[in-house]
């Protein structure tokens, strides 16, 4: 290790382009800095977000003093994870003590939470770095990034388009450079289409093996994970961040599945997820992709023809009543400073009978079923994450989009809220990014506490696609 005090310069095209692993290798052989890194994250996050807009608060002071924290405990050996030194963000719906969680409202108050999420908690204790909070849709209940409280998140890759949410700035700030590494949440795709918009890795574990609290109305729909530029950063996270908490009782039955051994994994190419055809633009960017998957030694590779119908209605009386209900007091006496579709909730919610969200719990039943089913067959299956590339920044819906539908969001969203229904886990991969074009991912879904198949499934993905991929290095 280097002693000496002398740590190498590091210019703003590699920070961006590598990996929090990488990161924190130059941590713990000394010749990178901790506080060099939160510096250099903090100018970087600072100047992007003239454009993107990706931050609710920054924690300058507090980042730079753990930063000298995490520099001393490396100089005497003391890492504390692989993650050691590493600068990172999180969603503004997680807490961090000292700090408000706004949630993207203006109901809610400054008030400094003063315990921390499980997420947060496990990283800030394995050694990383909170540069700052980022933004998110109101309560997090839509896949856009606009709020009440911050305005319209934008793409990094075009700020002209939809960072996709509610990860809204996490998304884009790791889709930036700024940070490696950033939390997020996702309930119905919202870590997996700001991941997908934005260009980077997004994880969705197994329901609640990171546990969730505060807890949410959406409950038995509500995953926490990381958007990453790697998958091997995901699954760094993962590894710390994972484990059952008794503030989150779901997290006791997340317990990890072992690898498949002795065989070649059996893949499973969904090319239109419940018969729902992707935009032309990204049939014919993942055509030639998974046309190489057979021959990529990644496994026994075979078409699915996953012709479920999409849960929608499943999906809008979980949601509607959830959000409605939970939000119920809050529409009624201050609905006009709140995102209105989320007021509008409250309304929709007191149409459902007691017996109609019966009938949906039933279908959801049946849908868990069938989809579960598919996965005896499979070891995981491989689709696009989003049907199409971002869309206008301050649109709640693509031209043309149905924007009177109850959800205006799950309009647009088919590939992803399915699988909060039925709390597997899945990851999205970046594929074919490249200038002049908007990005877009593959996602890998697996069966039940498969996570550990997944991540490998996707690092594998990961570099067959490599050649496709060119990381923004500068804004």
């Amino acid at each position: 290790m280097n002693l000496g005090g002398t740590y190498r310069d590091l210019d703003e095209a590699a920070y961006r382009a590598a990996s929090g692993l990488h990161l924190a290798r130059g941590v713990a052989d000394g010749t990178l800095s901790p506080v060099m890194l939160v510096e250099l994250a903090l100018s970087l996050a600072k100047q992007d977000d003239t454009e993107i807009n990706a931050y609710v608060a920054f924690r300058d002071d507090a980042a730079r003093a753990e930063a000298v924290e995490r520099e001393r405990e490396a100089r005497a050996g003391m890492l504390r994870s692989a993650l050691h030194g590493v600068p990172i963000a999180s969603k503004d719906n997680m807490y961090i003590a000292g700090e408000p969680a706004l949630k993207g409202s203006r109901t809610t108050t400054d008030t400094p939470a003063t315990t921390a999420s499980p997420m947060v908690q496990r990283l800030v204790d394995a050694g990383t770095v909170i540069i700052g909070r980022t933004t998110t849709p109101e309560f997090g209940w839509k896949g856009t990034g606009i709020s009440p409280l911050t305005g319209v998140t934008r793409n990094p890759w075009d700020p002209s388009r939809n960072s996709g949410g509610s990860s809204a700035g996490s998304g884009a700030t790791v889709g930036a450079g700024a940070v490696p590494i950033a939390t997020g949440s996702d309930a119905g795709g919202s870590i997996r289409i700001p991941a997908a918009f934005c260009g980077t890795v997004g994880l969705k574990p197994t329901l609640s093996a990171i546990p969730v609290w505060p807890g949410t109305v959406n409950e038995s729909l509500s995953h926490a994970g990381p958007l990453t530029r790697s998958v091997a950063d995901a699954r760094a996270v993962l590894r710390i961040t994972r484990g059952a908490d008794p503030r989150d009782p779901q997290s006791a039955f997340a317990e990890p599945v072992p690898l498949p051994l002795g065989r070649p994994w059996r893949i499973g190419v969904v090319r239109e997820p419940w018969g729902i055809a992707p935009s032309d633009e990204v049939a014919e960017r993942l055509r030639p992709v998974l046309s190489a998957l057979p021959a990529s030694g990644i496994g026994v590779v075979e078409d699915v023809d996953l012709s479920i119908p999409v849960p929608r209605t499943v999906f809008e009386a979980l949601w509607v009543t959830g959000r409605g209900f939970g939000f119920a007091e809050l529409s009624r006496s201050v609905g006009d400073i709140m995102d209105p579709g989320l007021a509008r909730l409250t309304g929709l919610a007191e149409e459902y009978s007691l017996a109609g969200f019966l009938d949906a719990l039933q279908a959801r039943r049946a849908f868990n079923a069938r989809i579960f089913d598919v996965l005896t067959r499979y070891d995981v299956l491989i689709m696009p994450t989003m049907p199409l590339t971002a869309f206008e920044a301050d649109a709640e819906v693509p031209a043309g989009g149905e924007a009177d539908a109850p959800l205006p969001w799950i309009t647009w969203t088919p590939y992803t809220y399915p699988f909060n229904i039925s709390g597997q886990p899945a990851i999205t991969v970046p594929v074919d990014l490249g200038a002049g074009r908007l990005p877009i991912g593959l996602q890998v879904v697996g069966g039940w506490a498969a996570d550990d198949l997944v991540l490998a499934v996707a690092e594998r993905l990961e570099q067959i696609v490599a050649p496709t991929i060119e990381r923004r290095t500068a804004r």
